[in-house]
C-alpha cells in the first residue's frame, strides 16, 4: 500500500512548525515498539490466511466455517468487538486449548507481532457480521432520538434527509463515523430548523443503531477495505486536516480541546468511538466556526488511519485502576513468580519494563508465546490456572503500564 512520507512540509511556519515537530517528536518516542500493538493496524485478509495456516480453524469456526471444538469468533457481537474480552476468552481457555494441541500431536504455532494484529483485525471485521447490537434496541433509538423525522426507511419516516436504506454502504463502524462527521453540519442546520435538539448516544445505543441500519439495509460489509490503517499517515491527516490546531498531543498542540493523549481513555469498541464523534460534533464545530478553521472531511480510508493513530497515541492507555490490578495481580496468584510489584521474582521475569507496553494484543501475543511454560509451572507449584473475570484484564494492563517509581 502507498505509504506518505511522515515528515511533509508545514504550513504553519516559524514556531507553528517547531511545534508540529516537536508533538511528532513526542508521539514517535512514545511509539518506539512496533506498529502491531494495535489490531486497527492489521490486515483482515492476512488474518483470515494465519487463521486458518496456523490451525485455529482446526477447533474455531468464523460464521459457521471450521471447527466446533471451541466456540465460533465470528458470532460474538459487540463483546468480540472488544479486544480485551476477546483477550480474555483467551487467557481463560488457553490451558485447554494447549491441551488440545498437545494431545492431537499436532506442531504449536508460533506467532510474529504482525501476524497476532493481522489475526485480530479479521476476527474484529467478523464480529460485526451479524450479531454486533439489538436491532430492535437500535429502531426503538431511531424514533426516540428524532431519525426519524428527517430520515426515512423504506416507506416509513421524514424526508429531509436521505433515505437510509439507499445511502450506501455505512454498515460497519469506521465508515459509519466518517459518514456521521461528513455530514454532521447539514445535520445540525436541519435539527436547528426542526427544533429537534442534538441527540447524545451512550453505552451500547450507537451501536443498536448501527444494527438496525445494517438489518434494513442488508448491504455489504465494507470495514476490509479500510483495514489495515495507518497510524503515521493518520498523524498527518491530524495535522493536515486541523485537529492540532484545538487539540494536543502529549502538551503539543492547541487548547480549545482536550489533550487526545491523556485523561479519559479511548473508547473500547469502534461504534463508542463514532459516538463520542458525534456527541461532541456541534462543539467541535463551534469551535471551528469561532477559529475560522473550514471543517475537514475525510475518507473512509482516512477515517480509519485517523482512529488507528488516535489508538495508537492512547495505546497504552485503556482505561482501569493500576492500585485494582495490582490487586488482582495478587490475587490470581501472579506476584507468586513475578513478585508483588511485577518486577520479576525468583521464578519469573519483571513485567513492568522501561518504555514496554501491553496492549490487548501484545498480551495476547506474550501469552500465546509464553503461555504453556506458564501453565507447566503454575500446575507443578500447584496453583493452578488463573481465571480472569469481565474487566480484569483492563485493571492488569494498567497496572503492568503503570511507570515504576
Amino acid at each position: 500500500m502507498n505509504v506518505r512520507r511522515l515528515l511533509i512540509v508545514c504550513l504553519f511556519g516559524g514556531a507553528g512548525t517547531l511545534l508540529v515537530l516537536a508533538g511528532l517528536a513526542v508521539w514517535r518516542q512514545a511509539r518506539n515498539t512496533d506498529r502491531w500493538n494495535i489490531f486497527l493496524a492489521g490486515d483482515p485478509r492476512a488474518g483470515a490466511v494465519t487463521f486458518y495456516q496456523k490451525g485455529c480453524a482446526g477447533c474455531h469456526s468464523v460464521l459457521g466455517s471450521g471447527g466446533k471444538l471451541g466456540p465460533d469468533l465470528g458470532l460474538l457481537g459487540a463483546t468480540g468487538s472488544s479486544m480485551t474480552e476477546l483477550v480474555t476468552g483467551m487467557w481463560n481457555h488457553a490451558p485447554r486449548m494447549w491441551e488440545q494441541i498437545k494431545s492431537s500431536n499436532a506442531s504449536y504455532p508460533r506467532f510474529t507481532p504482525e501476524d497476532m494484529a493481522n489475526l485480530f483485525a479479521y476476527l474484529y471485521v467478523t464480529c460485526y457480521d451479524d450479531e454486533a447490537g439489538n436491532p430492535d434496541h437500535g429502531q426503538q433509538l431511531f424514533v426516540q432520538k428524532g431519525c426519524l423525522q428527517c430520515h426515512s426507511i423504506g416507506d416509513t419516516g421524514g424526508t429531509i434527509g436521505p433515505n437510509l436504506r439507499d445511502i450506501g454502504p455505512v454498515a460497519t463502524p469506521i465508515i459509519w463515523a466518517q459518514t456521521m462527521w461528513n455530514h454532521a453540519p447539514a445535520m445540525e442546520l436541519q435539527m436547528r430548523q426542526q427544533n429537534i435538539s442534538w441527540p447524545q448516544f451512550e453505552g451500547e445505543e450507537m451501536n443498536d443503531l448501527l444494527s438496525f441500519v445494517r438489518q434494513v439495509r442488508a448491504g455489504p460489509e465494507r470495514e476490509s477495505e479500510v483495514l489495515p490503517a495507518n497510524p503515521r499517515r493518520g498523524w498527518v491527516l491530524f495535522r493536515e486536516k486541523g485537529c492540532l490546531s484545538c487539540h494536543a498531543i502529549h502538551g503539543e498542540g492547541g487548547t480549545a480541546g482536550p489533550d487526545l493523549s491523556m485523561g479519559q481513555p479511548v473508547p473500547t469498541t469502534l461504534t463508542r468511538m463514532a459516538a463520542r464523534i458525534w456527541n461532541h460534533s456541534p462543539e467541535m464545530w463551534a469551535v471551528m466556526k469561532a477559529k475560522g478553521i473550514e471543517r475537514p472531511t475525510f475518507g473512509g480510508q482516512e477515517m480509519a488511519d485517523l482512529i488507528a493513530f488516535l489508538y495508537s497515541v492512547r495505546y497504552f492507555d485503556q482505561g482501569g485502576s493500576p492500585s485494582t490490578g495490582q490487586q488482582l495481580f495478587t490475587e490470581r496468584k501472579c506476584a507468586q513468580c513475578h513478585g508483588s510489584n511485577a518486577q520479576g521474582g525468583e521464578l519469573g521475569p519483571s513485567l513492568r519494563k522501561s518504555r514496554r507496553f501491553f496492549t490487548p494484543v501484545s498480551f495476547a501475543l506474550a501469552l500465546w508465546s509464553h503461555g504453556p511454560t506458564m501453565y507447566s509451572r503454575a500446575e507443578s507449584l500447584g496453583i493452578g490456572w488463573p481465571s480472569l473475570n469481565e474487566g480484569d484484564l483492563t485493571h492488569l494492563l494498567a497496572f503492568l503500564n503503570n511507570p515504576v517509581h
